[in-house]
């Protein structure tokens, strides 16, 4: 069986590997971008990510910016972000995982977006 690919976003080289390290022992594969313009980029070759896992404070482009592009160009990717910062009326907070987590509520927020529709 194929593993679902996941990418995730974070401008913190540390938070990157934690968290792909988190879900590849889940079973995911797992890609690691540092900022949105390499993220598309990665999203226009491989095309197969089922979800991306994004930081909402990201150089360039905000992850907000980047959910948004994603929807449009790659419509069947799901997304999800992970901020510290409060959240505000324009963050979905379903699909929202809320710095400091434990790596156990990230795989079960993975897993939940994954299964939603």
């Amino acid at each position: 069986m194929k593993k679902k690919r996941i990418l995730v976003v974070d401008d913190e080289e540390g938070m990157r590997y934690m968290c792909k390290s988190a879900l590849e022992r889940a079973g995911y594969g797992v890609d690691v971008s540092g900022n949105a313009q390499e993220a598309l980029e990665l999203l226009e070759k491989e095309k197969d990510y089922e979800l991306v896992l994004t930081d909402l404070n990201l150089p360039g482009r905000s992850g907000l910016e980047l959910i948004s592009e994603i929807r449009k160009k790659h419509p069947r990717c799901k997304t999800l972000l992970m901020t510290g910062a409060l959240f505000g009326n324009s963050i979905d907070k379903e699909n929202c995982l809320h710095k400091p987590f434990l790596f156990t509520q990230l795989v079960l927020k993975i897993k939940e977006r994954l299964s939603s529709p």
